[in-house]
């Protein structure tokens, strides 16, 4: 697999995300970064990455042009200026856009650690995926599949009610959405197999949540539909149904 993370500067936040994936990919993988203009790298990028126990041998900012003859899988912009310049140059690459604040332009002496910290996150969250799904259709930068999927009722509900952030068990979605354990289980089990959820499992107890990992225009796409048919969220409070056993919950 070969990713290349896009920020205007690559003095940043790109550079933190090269750092970061290359610590959590395969040996094999191919992680790289560069800009549209590139800036000399921040001193607190290196200090950042040296108190997160990352490697930073080789790190430096670099122009996109280096990097004119390379393939990627995956393009991934760290800023909206990024994602307008380039999208269109990475046509057949799947380009995802991950919208991070600059830590530079925060004041806060915590800025760089967070977002070494969220990147972390998501990119690890990112790694997870691909190798579950290996040879897999996914969802990144798919918005007919996207729709597709949402298209049916009952899963547009579920992702309306886990739109707030909220984990929910499969009993809560069972209650909320009036439907069978059985086809809510069979509908969040799709939505996982996706990427759109995560799962986890608490004893007797399965929970599901959005996919942190999903691109921000998912994300956007999600939260407007729920905020615009709060029909669909239908309620907010719910106790697990504490008759159902382990094997309903799949």
């Amino acid at each position: 697999m070969k990713v290349l993370f896009l920020c205007t500067a690559n003095s940043a936040r790109s550079l933190l995300a090269e750092a970061i994936m290359r610590q959590f990919a395969d040996p094999e993988d191919v992680i790289a970064s560069a800009g549209t203009a590139p800036a000399q790298i921040n001193p607190a990028v290196i200090s950042t990455l040296s108190a997160m126990n990352i490697d930073t041998s080789g790190l430096r900012a670099k122009h996109l042009d280096e990097l004119a003859d390379s393939r990627f899988d995956y393009v991934i912009s760290l800023c909206d200026r990024a994602r307008h310049e380039c999208q269109s140059d990475y046509s057949g690459s799947q380009f995802i856009a991950w919208d991070f604040p600059d830590p530079a332009s925060n004041n806060d002496s915590q800025a760089f650690q967070r977002t070494a910290q969220e990147l972390s996150e998501r990119i690890r969250m990112f790694l997870l995926i691909q190798r579950k799904r290996a040879g897999q259709a996914h969802l990144f930068n798919r918005p007919e599949e996207l729709f597709k999927v949402l298209a049916d009722p009952l899963r547009l509900t579920m992702i309306c009610i886990l739109a707030s952030g909220t984990e929910r068990c499969v009993c809560d979605l069972v209650e909320l959405t009036g439907m069978s354990q059985p086809k809510v289980s069979r509908h969040l089990a799709q939505l996982r197999d996706y990427g759109l959820l995560l799962d986890r499992k608490d004893q007797r107890w399965v929970y599901y949540r959005l996919n942190p990992a999903l691109p921000d225009w998912m994300k956007k796409v999600i939260a407007a539909t729920a905020d615009y048919n709060p029909q669909l969220a239908v309620a907010q409070h719910s106790a697990c149904v504490t008759n159902a056993t382990p094997e309903e919950e799949v």
